[in-house]
């Protein structure tokens, strides 16, 4: 019941290879196009939903498995999200999904193998049908609002604790300031974890920019916005716009500045929960 069904080659549907040659040697002469013949999973193997089994497979899922995997079989704390898995995508009427469940305990403590091979396919149709649901409509986390996933409270106490960001921003009269209301909460997950170092039209941003002070042994020490750095040199230009070039020595000073470092860094360490607390919080600030 589980198995693949995939379809059938042209020799087990009675034609030899020859055959099939000839046929389509003789539809090309006429000009005619001969039909594509698939030779193996495609369109044709898409697994159809039962709404009555779906219906049915809810019952399951309710009774056996949304305390880990949610209602909308998204996911949780306690278990993954089944409508991204590779389990789910290569299902067909429960022929992923029945050996996957069998292998782990249910909600109820019973072993998956206590469930029918019917349970386990209008499980199946259940799914697939979140999953049609997701791609046709959609919705959650295809939908801006779906990254506001978070707590808010606690992605304020991450923003003014553990993640240190108070050290460069400040929500009420810095740059977080209403933020929330100028732009989306995807926008808010994208400069948070990847900040970009140009604003609109593609135009430098100063404050983003990686700066450089280089001191020499002897003399005064000169800043300026980085240019290049590597074994050998390192370029700035200074506040005037001009471009200088310091060969490195063991006695040259330099100390580099990069305001983006400390988001650089978080990509290391973060965690989803705690990113999403973070932008639900960046959106409560209108």
């Amino acid at each position: 019941m589980f198995k693949n069904n995939p379809l059938p080659s042209p020799v087990t549907l009675g034609f030899s290879a020859a055959a099939l040659a000839l046929t389509m040697a003789t539809l090309a002469a006429q000009g005619q196009q001969p039909a594509r013949v698939l030779s193996g999973p495609g369109p044709g193997d898409k697994h159809v939903v039962d709404s009555a089994g779906a219906d049915r497979g809810r019952t399951v899922w309710v009774a056996e498995c949304i305390t880990c995997h949610g209602t909308q079989a998204r996911g949780t704390d306690r278990g993954p999200n089944l409508t991204r898995s590779t389990v789910l995508l290569r299902d067909r009427y429960g022929s992923e999904l029945g050996p996957y469940v069998k292998k782990h305990t249910l909600q109820s403590g019973r072993p998956g193998t206590t469930l029918t091979d019917t349970q386990l396919q209008d499980l199946s149709h259940f799914l697939h049908q979140r999953l049609n649901e997701i791609l046709a409509k959609g919705i959650g986390f295809f939908k801006p609002d779906g990254v506001l996933t978070g707590d808010a409270t606690a992605g304020a106490a991450f923003v003014n604790g553990e993640g240190k960001c108070t050290t460069c921003h400040t929500a009420t009269a810095g740059n977080l300031s209403g933020i929330g209301g100028r732009y989306t909460p995807v926008d808010l997950q994208q400069r948070f974890l990847f900040p970009s170092r140009t604003g609109r039209g593609g135009v430098a941003n100063p404050r983003a920019a990686v700066t450089v002070t280089v001191t020499p042994a002897s003399g005064a020490a000169v800043s300026g916005v980085l240019v290049q750095m590597d074994d050998f040199d390192v370029t700035l230009r200074d506040a005037g716009g001009v471009t200088r070039t310091f060969h490195r020595t063991p006695s040259l000073k330099v100390t580099k500045t990069d305001p983006l470092h400390a988001h650089h860094l978080l990509l290391e360490t973060i965690t989803d929960k705690q990113m999403h607390d973070v932008v639900a919080y960046l959106a409560s600030l209108k």
